[in-house]
């Protein structure tokens, strides 16, 4: 039976600061041929590592056996599989571009029947810059010795309006307007495992694998820091001008406006699994087989969620996520 691939990858810090062996984390969401998600189940998985083009030599190649969860999310670390050819620590990530190859089995085998190659964007180039100074460098260090690393590409983000956020593996520290027209530090502690982080031109969104931290405009004006639960872990994320999403297999969480001037999350359970997610404007679609859902305008001025169903299966299932950071973007997420 022929089954289908939805494709994420996440980036902790500890694939930035990597030391060996160097591990990338990958995730893929598995759904056979009548959508319906392949859950609980071993599955066997082949990644490779293509330099050149999407056909072209492999540089790296392994296997893994994961078993999914409830969601039919399959989780390995790239670095840390049944090696069959080359070493993941010893690529040029300079020499590019590189592609990962996906083969995977749904019945758990080596039979591998479903087959997809993708662009390895920038980050995978962390493990890069962890030796050839292109991130932030850090301080010098005394006669001797080395400094300590800079940050990496996604523990600073930074909106177009003044706010500005560093993250550690366990707090996160926002600097922006204060209510009464200074500047002032915000600190919150962080809840699970860091995911990943978003910023739009007015918000910044911080996730775990259990919540998500949402630092924008209070209602007086200043700065402030929101925090929402995940009913299960978080798929991946999308800014718009002036908006967030955090998507789950079962959810999708908005921060943005409210109709008070502040900022908030707002909710929607989503009808299966999203595959995709991406921005217009100011304006949010997260859209599953089924249904599509909007986060946008409310006609009070805040933001709010809005659905629709669809009269056949989406024909793109295309997933990206970008990382905002000074300077430019870092895409997280590409699957098809």
């Amino acid at each position: 039976m022929r089954s289908l691939l939805l494709l994420l990858f996440t980036f902790s810090l500890a694939s930035i600061y990597a030391q060996a062996p160097e591990l990338l984390s990958f995730q893929a969401v598995v759904r056979d041929d009548a959508d319906a998600l392949v859950a609980n189940s071993a599955v066997g998985m082949r990644l490779s590592v293509l330099q050149g083009s999407p056909s072209g030599t492999a540089a790296y190649v392994e296997t893994h056996a994961p078993v999914t969860n409830a969601n039919g999310l399959a989780t390995v670390a790239i670095g840390n599989g049944t090696v069959q050819s080359g070493s993941l620590a010893a690529i040029d990530w300079t020499n590019g571009p590189y592609f990962l190859k996906t083969e995977t089995d749904p019945n758990g085998g080596t039979a591998y029947s479903i087959t997809g190659t993708s662009q390895l964007m920038s980050v995978p180039y962390a493990l890069y810059a962890t030796a050839s100074g292109s991130s932030i460098p850090g301080p010098q260090g005394a006669t001797g010795a080395q400094g300590p690393p800079g940050p990496g590409a996604c523990e600073m983000l930074r909106t177009g309006d003044g706010r500005a956020v560093v993250i550690t593996p366990t707090t996160v520290h926002g600097y922006g307007l204060s209510s009464t027209g200074g500047s002032i530090w915000s600190t919150t502690a962080l809840s699970g495992t860091y995911a990943g982080a978003m910023a739009s031109d007015t918000n910044v969104v911080v996730y775990t694998n259990t919540s998500g931290y949402g630092y924008g405009p209070s209602s007086t004006g200043g700065s402030i820091w929101i925090t929402t639960n995940f009913s299960d872990p978080p798929l991946g994320a999308v800014a718009s001008s002036g908006r967030v999403v955090v998507y789950t297999a079962t959810a999708a969480y908005g921060f943005g406006r409210s109709s008070t001037g502040g900022s908030i999350w707002s909710t929607v359970n989503t009808n299966g699994t999203p595959l995709g997610a991406f921005a217009a404007g100011n304006r949010i679609v997260v859209y599953t087989s089924s249904e599509a859902y909007g986060y946008g305008d409310s006609s009070t001025g805040g933001s709010i969620w809005g659905n629709t169903g669809l009269d056949a299966h989406p024909l793109t299932r295309a997933v990206r996520v970008e990382c905002k950071v000074p300077g430019g973007s870092t895409t997280k997420v590409v699957g098809d």
